[in-house]
């Protein structure tokens, strides 16, 4: 009788073993201590390798270097967080946009390569950088998905200039206040229209940032001539004798101290700080309506950029929700991007449903760039001594 238990309890262990042989494994769970790549743990995205060997190169290039016609705001908060984040230095080259693009070209001519990213005006590009073969396609330094991301962009498109080519950006599309004015001189319902600088009181009482060069007085005539108004509007305009300056910021001063009762254009910045000590400064759209401008807040890669890591880290991070982010509270300009917050603007800088407004980064626009340039400088020239 023993034997026979025994002989049964030997069989009945061997049917449990067999029966645990044959049941199988439980797979180890990602993240687990053992875990593996490619056993279980997994692995990271194409974009993320990529931005972490981006990072690591960037690192060891140490810095970036940027041209922009930026003040010290927009560059030291870029610049800090750059540090902060990334551990590349920003060095800034600031200037006029026109002085800065020159100096590009000057190097690509010369092979003598400083530049590794340029934030400019966008007349940089139509008349000085495009067809020149000078600047990187954009589209191939994107790494971050949310930078490459239409959906996020207004107009769900990426604001390129050249759709084709993707060799320049405007991260900036904000409205433009056309007019500013002192309300001890003019009251509210003398400036209702476009038609109402053309009346013979305000002849000679005008400024005018300068049209003749690119900048902000250049954009508003030729918007004015492109849709908002016409040709006519400009040169009647014109006869009007504006006085004309090149500084933006004399140009506020002035109409603050009421030298001069109104303005078109002027430094938007200096506005602001006048109206916060109690100066009567206003600023509208008129009745036919106004126009959103990129400013400054356009990027381009020039070609052969000495560090081309930390100059694809810059881009993405200022593109990025992020970078618009501290962008747009550095220079109070509406980021193009539709996800960056806007409590910090002023409201009239702001894109709003249902707004007259046309674009001067307008792809018909920018095809008729030149023609527009030319008829602008034609008629303003005979006022500027």
């Amino acid at each position: 009788m023993r034997r026979s238990l025994i002989v049964t309890s030997i069989l009945l262990l061997s049917v449990v073993l067999l029966a645990c042989a044959k049941e199988p494994a439980v797979p180890q769970q990602p993240g687990t201590p053992t875990g593996k790549p490619g056993a279980g743990t997994a692995a990271k995205p194409d974009w993320e390798q990529d931005w972490e060997r981006t990072l690591t190169e960037a690192k060891k290039e140490g810095r970036v270097t940027v041209y922009t016609g930026y003040g010290a705001p927009w560059r030291t908060a870029l610049g800090e967080a750059m540090q902060s984040q990334f551990g590349v230095t920003v060095e800034p080259l600031s200037g006029r946009s026109e002085e800065m693009a020159e100096r590009i070209m000057r190097e690509q001519r010369n092979k003598a390569y400083q530049a590794d990213v340029a934030v400019l005006g966008s007349p940089t590009f139509t008349q000085i950088f495009q067809n020149q073969g000078v600047l990187q396609p954009l589209d191939r330094a994107f790494i971050l998905p949310e930078v490459a991301d239409p959906k996020l962009w207004w107009d769900n498109r990426i604001p390129y200039f050249d759709p084709g080519e993707k060799t320049g950006l405007s991260f900036y599309l904000y409205v433009k206040a056309s007019v500013t004015f002192n309300a001890n001189i003019v009251k509210p319902d003398e400036l209702r229209s476009w038609k109402d600088l053309l009346n013979p009181r305000w002849k000679g009482k005008i400024l005018l940032d300068d049209p003749t060069i690119g900048g902000g007085g250049q954009t508003a005539m030729m918007m004015l001539a492109y849709g908002i108004m016409d040709w006519d509007f400009v040169r009647a305009l014109a006869k009007q004798e504006p006085a004309i300056s090149r500084d933006g910021r004399l140009i506020v001063e002035w109409v603050a101290r009421e030298k001069y009762p109104l303005a078109i254009d002027g430094a938007s910045e200096v506005l602001y700080n006048w109206i916060k000590e109690g100066v009567p400064l206003k600023q509208i759209i008129p009745s036919e309506g106004g126009y959103m401008i990129s400013g400054i807040g356009n990027v381009f890669l020039p070609q052969g950029a000495p560090h081309p890591n930390a100059a694809k880290v810059f881009l993405n991070f200022l593109l990025s929700k992020e970078g618009q982010t501290l962008s747009s509270i550095a220079t109070g300009h509406h980021s193009a991007r539709v996800d960056v917050p806007t409590d910090h603007l002023d409201p009239i800088n702001v894109r709003q449903p249902g707004m007259k407004l046309v674009s001067a980064v307008d792809q018909e626009f920018l095809r008729k760039a030149d023609e527009y340039v030319k008829g602008v400088v034609e008629i303003f020239r005979p006022l500027v001594k």
